[in-house]
């Protein structure tokens, strides 16, 4: 019988996979630095190059807004109704007390010529009140003069009385000479007591008059407010202004508070700028702002800072100027730079699209008379819309490559043609 003889195998033959990807993989990695450090051409057209500047450099935050009015003001309807006509059209331009909207309403009416009847009425009913309380008066009147002639009366008989006794003339009685003291005490004291009646009479009757004229106040005062409100069911423009917008339509009923028409001063606009949250720290009140409507540049001042941030951004409300041109109307989107800062005397660069302020980047650098670019790392400082300061990595005359490129981004340096 045939014994099958194993082969022995030699230790190269069994560990030859492992040994050949070790060798294999440091050759793969040079392989792979020498292909990565390798020139790569590409036509110097389809680049943009920058130059290196030095001298005077502005920081200027940008940002896009709209143009509105300074003074908004919203007709709202004082009263309820139904609109019987619209007089205005968005665009109208209205002075103050021009007529916008005609309303209608007949129970406002029908009151109106309630409170009228009824304020005659009152009237009527007050002016006899006070003929009824004069009268009152006069007759108190009339017993304080009849109570101060008894007392003189009595006076008069008192003393001729006195007299008469003290020259031992014995016409009256000593009893009938007591009785007139005594009626003299009386009648000056009833005469006091009408006096302070009549005092208290008039306080009284003045106090009666003040109320009636007061229920009669209230009355003319209910029927002023109700002809306010008849008047008010012709809407009228409270400014000269434009008509923004009319929020009604012909035969729509209003209820009180109902916004009708939106008013602005065509000629007094602001910009309302949206500037990124990240170069809002940059952005004080009273700074140089350029406004752009893309046809016009109207110069202005930042007059506030909102305190929120939306959308990442922060809205800065600018005061214009100068004069508005034509094309500015409420709206009208236009884009702002803000002077924030000037440097002097500082080198700066055309601003890379990937280019952050304060941080380091990493581009190319053009050298060898234009032939080769070579990655170099540049710390920037300070950024503008459309510049950047340079801090380190780079001279003054010194050529970036500052165009995005993605195939560039594997290779230390590439050659110009």
């Amino acid at each position: 019988m045939d014994i099958v003889r194993q082969t022995k195998k030699s230790f190269f033959q069994r560990f030859r996979w492992p040994i050949i990807i070790i060798i294999l993989l440091p050759l793969l990695y040079v392989l792979s630095k020498q292909v990565a450090s390798r020139d790569y051409s590409v036509d110097k057209s389809k680049l943009i190059i920058a130059k290196v500047q030095q001298g005077d450099f502005t920081i200027k935050v940008r940002g896009p807004g709209v143009l509105t009015p300074k003074d908004i003001r919203w007709i709202a309807s004082d009263v309820a109704g139904r609109a019987e006509r619209i007089l205005v059209k968005p665009g109208a331009v209205v002075k103050a007390g021009d007529l916008l909207f005609e309303l209608t309403n007949p129970i406002l009416k029908r009151s109106l010529e309630e409170s009228l009847w009824e304020l005659e009425a009152q009237e009527a009913e007050t002016k006899a009140a006070f003929v009824r309380l004069d009268s009152q008066l006069l007759d108190q009147t009339a017993k304080v003069f009849n109570a101060k002639l008894d007392f003189e009366t009595v006076a008069m008989r008192l003393e001729a009385e006195t007299e008469l006794f003290s020259n031992d003339v014995q016409v009256v009685s000593k009893m009938d000479h007591e009785k007139t003291k005594l009626q003299n005490k009386q009648t000056k004291q009833r005469w006091h007591i009408e006096q302070q009646r009549e005092t208290k009479m008039i306080e009284s009757v003045a106090a009666q008059k003040n109320a009636l004229n007061a229920r009669l106040n209230k009355m003319r005062k209910t029927l002023e407010r109700i002809h306010e409100q008849v008047s008010n069911l012709q809407v009228k423009a409270s400014m000269d202004s434009v008509v923004q917008a009319v929020a009604i339509e012909a035969g729509q009923q209003v209820i009180i508070g109902s916004n009708l028409a939106k008013l602005a001063k065509q000629n007094e606009l602001i910009a309302e700028l949206q500037i990124p949250e990240l170069a809002i720290r940059d952005v004080a009140l009273n700074q140089e702002v350029t406004i752009d409507t893309r046809n016009n540049q109207i110069k202005g001042k930042v007059i506030r800072i909102a305190p929120a941030v939306n959308n990442s951004a922060v809205q800065v409300d600018v005061a214009l100027i100068s004069p508005l041109p034509n094309d500015a109307r409420p709206d009208l989107s236009v884009d702002g730079e803000i002077l924030v800062n000037k440097l002097e005397n500082t080198l700066f660069v055309r601003r890379p699209s990937f280019a952050q302020s304060n941080r380091n980047a990493s581009l190319f650098k053009v050298t060898n008379a234009g032939s080769t670019a070579l990655r170099t790392s540049v710390i920037f400082g300070r950024g503008s819309v459309h510049k950047i300061q340079v801090l380190k990595g780079l001279s003054l005359g010194d050529q970036i490559i500052i165009s995005q490129n993605d195939e560039l981004e594997k290779f230390d340096s590439i050659a110009l043609n």
